[in-house]
């Protein structure tokens, strides 16, 4: 294989690391998802070097090797994450993505003279499953755009509920409604159903746009009370702070700022008419 061969697996498995990594952070991908797209890149990667002869597809798989060991460096020294952590479990998905690619590497790349579609079964095969993997993942993470999503998902009980709370508060003052049953166009009756602490705490927890909701509300009450407290409140606080600052003079005090006030009046009128004329 030689040292160039070495350099290659070295260069591809960083290069396949800080892919992985940037699909992972942007699209939060399982450890399942994390694995079929290391394996896509080495196929695509032997794919690649087929086109020059194929001289460093034998051992491919190893690049996941020198993936792992960029994945040490990173966690450890850059990210500030223990690479052998027990919780994470990267040890053990490393050795499932080494394991996968080997035989990856040895039963269909190392088996054909080009790994691109050509008409063999097996690539044929492949690069189907491939393709309609993706296809799912782009529509899952809205890649595609809102249109090729499925718009007729059975709603959650919980959400039911919580939009069920969210109209009820919004037209409570014109629709006020009683605890009855509601007969369906089948004859069936059905009891109106009652919001539970569990179902709102549930929905508080799952659903982003409930929670914006109530903390909107929570924000609006607060600030409304808040207002309202200053009203009433404020301006007597800032009264008494001031009075507190500056407060009365005694009668003693008053007194003397009195006799101030006229000693400086006096020195006043002495200084300029020193020789006050006589009545």
């Amino acid at each position: 294989m030689g040292l160039f061969g070495w350099i290659l697996y070295i260069v591809f498995g960083i290069i396949t690391f800080f892919i992985i990594s940037f699909m992972e952070n942007k699209y939060s991908l399982t450890k399942l998802h994390k694995l079929i797209f290391s394996n896509i890149c080495m196929i695509i990667i032997a794919g690649v070097l087929c086109e020059f002869g194929g001289y460093y597809t034998d051992n491919i798989f190893l690049l996941f090797v020198f993936m792992m060991i960029t994945d040490v460096f990173y966690s450890n020294y850059f990210a500030g994450r223990d690479f052998f952590d027990r919780e994470e479990k990267k040890i053990y998905y490393y050795i499932l993505l080494v394991i996968s690619g080997f035989i990856i590497n040895q039963e269909f790349i190392n088996r054909v003279n080009q790994v691109f579609m050509t008409g063999e079964d097996l690539r044929l095969i492949l690069w189907f499953l491939i393709i309609i993997f993706l296809y799912k993942f782009m529509v899952n993470n809205n890649i595609l755009g809102e249109s090729l999503k499925n718009n007729n998902k059975k709603m959650s009980v919980d959400s039911v509920l919580v939009s069920f709370a969210k109209l009820k508060h919004k037209f409570y003052d014109e629709c006020l409604y009683d605890n009855k049953d509601i007969s369906t166009t089948q004859g069936e009756k059905v009891a109106e159903n009652k919001i539970t602490l569990e179902a709102l705490k549930s929905a508080l927890d799952d659903d982003i746009e409930i929670k914006g909701y109530i903390d909107s509300l929570v924000d609006k009450r607060t600030s409304k009370g808040i207002q309202a407290w200053k009203d009433k409140n404020l301006e007597k606080l800032i009264d008494d702070e001031i009075k507190k600052r500056n407060p009365e003079p005694s009668e003693e005090e008053k007194l003397i700022q009195k006799l101030m006030k006229e000693k400086q009046d006096l020195e006043l009128k002495l200084q300029y008419n020193p020789y006050p004329t006589a009545l």
